[in-house]
């Protein structure tokens, strides 16, 4: 069992806890996103899962991710649903990491990006293949598995300008205490 399951077994199946309420915590802790793993081991079954999609109570994102009952998702559950449905492991990473933890500016967020052991094509996620992803450049900001703020530097080198990617680096020293010998 994953360490995301376990964790979810003590939390989901409190005592006279009604089905809606135990999916509506395991949302409100995700930013309202839900995995078809979660939702069924919450003690939801199959069936109850297409019955909620068909009267709008959850919303499909990608397959087997879903929102649960809001149709106006943060950018936050919007980068959370790419994450979960690229699978175990899989991290937001590029642009959209350095929107999420504010190193760069920009008027909208960045289409999703994210690193994976395995290659996923998935419609409207940018993906990347990385076998050898060091668990230390890896954490969780704001409840979203992500590149650590010194590979996400590293991962814009190859793609911002100059003066942006000076600004980012600014920012990270500034907001995260980021050194250049963290990101060497």
């Amino acid at each position: 069992m994953s360490s995301r399951l376990s964790s979810l077994s003590v939390a989901v199946r409190p005592k006279g806890g009604t089905a809606e309420r135990i999916r509506g915590e395991v949302a409100e802790r995700a930013h309202g996103v839900v995995d078809r793993v979660e939702l069924l081991a919450t003690g939801i079954t199959q069936g109850e899962i297409k019955q909620r999609l068909a009267n709008g109570a959850l919303l499909r994102e990608y397959r087997g991710v879903y929102r649960v009952g809001h149709r106006a998702p943060s950018v936050e559950a919007s980068y959370l649903a790419v994450v979960k449905a690229c699978g175990e492991g899989a991290v937001l990473s590029g642009r959209a990491a350095g929107h999420l933890f504010g190193l760069l500016r920009a008027r909208a967020a960045p289409e999703p990006e994210v690193t994976a052991r395995t290659a996923h094509y998935i419609e409207g996620i940018k993906t990347r293949r990385s076998r050898s992803m060091d668990p230390r450049d890896c954490t969780r900001w704001k409840r979203i598995p992500v590149t650590t703020v010194a590979r996400t530097l590293v991962d814009l080198a190859a793609v911002l300008a100059f003066d942006d990617l000076a600004r980012a680096c600014h920012e990270a020293g500034v907001r995260y205490r980021t050194t250049p010998a963290e990101v060497e």
